[in-house]
């Protein structure tokens, strides 16, 4: 009979652990939606720059201006939204950002001049600088230790998803599959695609419930323990709570300032650095400028399709990542990654200092280079920055590092255009090879493993 009840009160807790993981499954899909929208309005831009560039008569520099226009956005938009939703909530201020998204999207498909889409460009990047603070904090912050990798990496998902999107959006426009469009709006209806998910996000925001621990801090238990019950054990819901009040040292009253003393200094340092590092490796000047580089390839007419199986790939390696990150570790796919990224630039750049840029091996190269980001700075960068600083800093010291990640973006983004037009590809990939190098050093000396690690305690490894 003792052996009925044990198999009997197992089946009701797997059940409950089951309904658990599929409701914060759930509201971490819905939080991840910003991702998608992050990855379609970063990348959409790769398949107007063909149309905009002569309609508006922009030069190098001004072409750089437009694409950097969004990474630029995110610096305000990454720096100040976690110190506000520290203050206003999580849920609030993703909201903010889904509207942001829709004016953006509308305002970039109905731009008349190269000033009112730098404009709302500019807009969307505060959004996507929002988003990308503000979910992965939700997220780690709603998820159980054992899956919060894969969880957090639902960001990076979703980023791929809207990159993938937004390459197959600008094809399919591109090449007439919807007749009645026309043809010399094509640009502004790759823009204005973006407008149905945005939408779709801002309404969904409304049926998620507000970061629990936000709500600790806050000092609403009673809800918190409500949402806790629903995404952990019911039976750990009360020992929770009182490890994050006792995390989160409600009664310091220098708490607002903690985050600059120097107890969080060289945290705070890594997951800058960290951060930055992720745009230095170069991955976007692969998705924003993937036309323009394909055609100094020389491997024919279908660029948009070359850029399209980029995404692609972008996607495969991020499943496989999806399945690896709690198993393996962050720093492992990290080291690896690094080091492939690194050789694949440098052999790129080989190729283009022969001037054999009319061979297969460039794509095969350019692939394997996005299949490794996938698999690891691709993978880890979200989870990563939302899960090392502890509660008492969270919102604040993720802004920061994001703030940097964008900083960094915008920088590349608004250079590399005329760097390639004034060094060439080789030395240019060759620059690039040898930051992901530095890379793997940087990851070997001060990332530490946090697999598996309740958030709480993830201060014990700083």
């Amino acid at each position: 009979m003792n052996i009925l009840k044990v198999n009997k009160e197992a089946g009701i807790l797997c059940n409950h652990l089951e309904k658990m993981n599929r409701y914060t499954l759930l509201i971490s899909s819905i939080a991840a939606i910003g991702g998608l929208l992050f990855g379609f309005d970063t990348a959409v831009i790769a398949g107007t720059l063909k149309y905009i560039q002569p309609l508006l008569n922009l030069s190098n520099a001004q072409l750089g201006v437009v694409v950097s226009a969004t990474s630029v956005g995110c610096i305000p938009g990454a720096l100040f939204s976690g110190i506000i939703a520290d203050r206003f909530g999580r849920k609030k201020i993703l909201l903010l950002a889904a509207f942001f998204y829709v004016l953006s999207a509308l305002g970039s498909a109905y731009s008349n001049s190269y000033t009112d889409l730098i404009l709302f460009r500019f807009l969307g990047g505060v959004a996507i600088g929002m988003a990308s603070t503000l979910a992965p904090i939700y997220i780690s912050e709603i998820s159980p230790a054992s899956i919060r990798g894969r969880l957090g990496m639902l960001q990076q998902l979703a980023i791929v998803m809207g990159i993938l999107l937004s390459y197959l959006s600008n094809y399919f426009i591109d090449n007439g599959f919807f007749s009645f469009l026309v043809s010399h709006n094509y640009w502004r209806y790759m823009f204005g695609a973006a407008t149905i998910p945005s939408v779709l996000f801002f309404l969904l925001i409304f049926f998620i419930p507000e970061s629990p621990r936000w709500l600790v801090l806050k000092n609403r238990v009673p809800e918190a323990e409500r949402i806790f019950s629903k995404v952990e054990n019911r039976k750990d819901v009360e020992s929770r709570i009182d490890k994050i009040k006792e995390d989160l040292n409600l009664g310091n009253p220098n708490q607002k300032k903690i985050i600059f003393t120097k107890k969080y200094r060289r945290i705070l340092f890594i997951g800058s650095a960290f951060a930055a590092l992720a745009q230095l490796t170069g991955i976007n000047i692969i998705f924003y400028y993937a036309p323009l580089i394909f055609e100094r390839t020389k491997l024919g007419d279908g660029i948009l399709f070359q850029t399209m199986l980029a995404g692609i790939v972008n996607l495969f390696f991020t499943l496989v990542a999806f399945l690896l990150i709690d198993r393996i570790g962050r720093k492992k796919l990290l080291l690896f990654g690094s080091g492939i990224m690194g050789i694949c630039l440098i052999i790129l750049g080989y190729f283009f200092m022969i001037n054999k840029l009319d061979t297969y091996l460039i794509l095969v190269f350019i692939f394997c280079f996005i299949g490794a980001f996938a698999c690891s700075w691709g993978a880890v960068l979200w989870v990563y920055v939302a899960e090392i600083f502890s509660n008492q800093i969270r919102g604040t010291a993720t802004s920061i590092a994001v703030f940097f990640n964008w900083t960094a973006n915008a920088i590349v983004i608004l250079t590399f255009p005329i760097i390639l037009a004034n060094l060439g590809g080789a030395i240019t990939f060759y620059i690039y090879g040898i930051i992901n190098i530095l890379a793997m050093l940087f990851v070997s000396r001060f990332i530490f493993e946090t697999k598996g690690i309740e958030l709480e305690k993830i201060e014990n490894y700083y």
